[in-house]
């Protein structure tokens, strides 16, 4: 009875790992993929003639700044920044940190519970049951972003901070010219997108351990 209760609560460990680990996985890739700025950023204003390179270098500062840990200072290279701007993003590094970190934590989890569930049960169930946690979140997601994402951008926004600081003054904080809302759109769909094709691909490799399973059984 105990070995079994012990099997269950695994399962749900490693099923919340799982699910952790696309939504952080998901996150991270989609930031980390720096060449999309040139794709998802239509409608940009251009306020100071800067050149192709000059706003990928921008770009790029503002994702390393995020993503890395050991990076504690933002510089952008070819624009000012207040001391406002400045503390809007400290902040909002550490809600990417959430992502990243926790997804790596939730991987080295669903790694190793999930690999004791396959090597003493057999038992693959777990990633079926994370791939459809993790599912929720576009399907809850989706629908408010489709219908007004202009809405849903400011809600986050007063949710996940607790002043005004994200809304920028162009004249100091020049940098939110060259980050449209176009940009923060196709990125959040992008990570929608690819959460739903991880965790249609933990389902498939879930169904097939679990198929050699029974043909072993």
């Amino acid at each position: 009875m105990a070995r079994l209760e012990l099997q269950r609560l695994a399962s749900v460990v490693a099923a919340i790992a799982v699910a952790g680990t696309i939504l952080g996985g998901s996150v991270t890739a989609v930031l980390a993929a720096k060449f999309s700025y040139r794709w998802f950023s239509a409608g940009l204003v251009n306020s100071h003639s800067l050149s192709a390179e000059q706003m990928q270098a921008n770009y790029n500062a503002v994702i390393d700044y995020s993503l890395y840990p050991w990076v504690d200072e933002l510089v952008i290279p070819h624009l000012p920044m207040s001391a406002a701007g400045a503390q809007h993003f400290a902040e909002a590094k550490d809600i990417f940190q959430i992502f990243v970190q926790g997804g790596l934590m939730a991987l080295v989890i669903a790694l190793v519970v999930g690999s004791w569930l396959l090597r003493r049960h057999r038992s693959a169930g777990f990633l079926t049951g994370g791939a459809l946690i993790a599912l929720a979140t576009p399907v809850v997601l989706a629908i408010p972003l489709l219908v007004d994402f202009d809405r849903a951008f400011v809600v986050f926004h007063q949710i996940a901070f607790d002043n005004d600081l994200w809304i920028f003054d162009p004249a100091t904080d020049p940098i939110i010219n060259y980050l449209p809302q176009a940009l923060f759109m196709r990125n959040a769909l992008a990570i929608l997108a690819l959460m739903i094709t991880l965790a249609v691909a933990a389902i498939v490799i879930g169904r097939r351990l679990s198929a050699r399973r029974v043909q072993r059984a």
